[in-house]
């Protein structure tokens, strides 16, 4: 038996094939779209969305209250291109996840034993997500509006958003990891 192990094989540099990666060719569509879009209808998001789902349901519940809503007012109608954007997210995930032909990873087990327990991962998740739309509708956006939008449009504050996004995300997982090693 050989101590050494043999490292699996890498995929074909782009620069011997002069063939873009594919992931190269996805991001100039996504960008190209993410052009064609602020074009056409302007900066785009989907956290806006969610008090365009609330204000539609209140005009059925409670037309008096929605309409004396200035809030709700202005966000206005759910028939825009972001209802869409996230209903694509929606039917995409679900989709892909229908079709996918690798199965969802299994849990680790050094995870706390709560995150191993489905419906609490949901509840948790759930939550996550919903304090993540508060924060967005506060901050005035969401990262789809600040990052996509406002870098399609060479934003200063979508670049420096951005950057806090991922330096921040990459600070927390170290910190995580860490904690969940013992401090290794």
């Amino acid at each position: 038996m050989s101590l050494t192990a043999t490292a699996p094989a890498l995929p074909v540099a782009a620069e011997r094939t002069g063939k873009l990666p594919p992931w190269a060719l996805l991001g100039i569509l996504f960008g190209v779209v993410g052009v064609l879009s602020i074009i056409a209808w302007g900066p785009i998001g989907v956290s806006g969305t969610y008090p365009r789902i609330i204000g539609e349901a209140m005009r059925v519940v409670s037309p008096g209250y929605a309409a004396a809503n200035p809030y709700l007012v202005k966000m206005g109608s759910i028939l825009v291109p972001e209802t869409f954007i996230l209903l694509g997210l929606v039917v995409g995930g679900i989709l892909g996840a229908r079709f996918d032909r690798v199965k969802a990873p299994k849990i680790e087990a050094t995870y706390p034993a709560a995150a191993t327990n489905p419906s609490k991962r949901y509840r948790d998740a759930f939550i996550g997500g919903m304090l993540i739309v508060f924060g967005a509708r506060i901050a005035g956006g969401c990262t789809s509006g600040h990052i996509i939008s406002g870098m399609t449009q060479l934003s200063v504050s979508g670049f420096i958003f951005a950057a806090g996004v991922f330096a921040t995300g990459i600070g927390t997982a170290k910190l995580l990891n860490a904690s969940r090693l013992g401090g290794r």
